[in-house]
């Protein structure tokens, strides 16, 4: 799973390490990393989910799309807002 942000530095790890804790608390290992947005069409051909930060140009979404990667906002791991349908999409596919 790769989580995007501008910088690959801020949102993206807090953001990261949240979703990595919640899946080592439900018994998951799964890998998850914070990358910046600059290189997304590199990292999507090693990844099978992506959370965004800001909402992708619609190229990414293609790729992503073709290559069959699940996306997801990573925004609600933030606020609160709609992330626990988000985390039990996500972990039915880590499973």
């Amino acid at each position: 799973m790769i989580v995007a942000c501008g910088s690959g530095v801020a949102t993206s790890q807090a953001i990261a390490s949240k979703v990595k804790s919640m899946l080592q608390n439900d018994g998951i290992d799964y890998p998850v990393e914070a990358v910046d947005y600059k290189s997304i069409k590199t990292e999507l051909k090693s990844a099978s989910i992506y959370l965004y930060i800001a909402k992708p140009d619609d190229e990414v979404l293609e790729q992503a799309k073709a290559l069959g990667v699940n996306v997801f906002a990573g925004v609600p791991f933030l606020t609160g807002m709609g992330a626990d349908q988000i985390y039990s999409d996500i972990k039915d596919l880590t499973k």
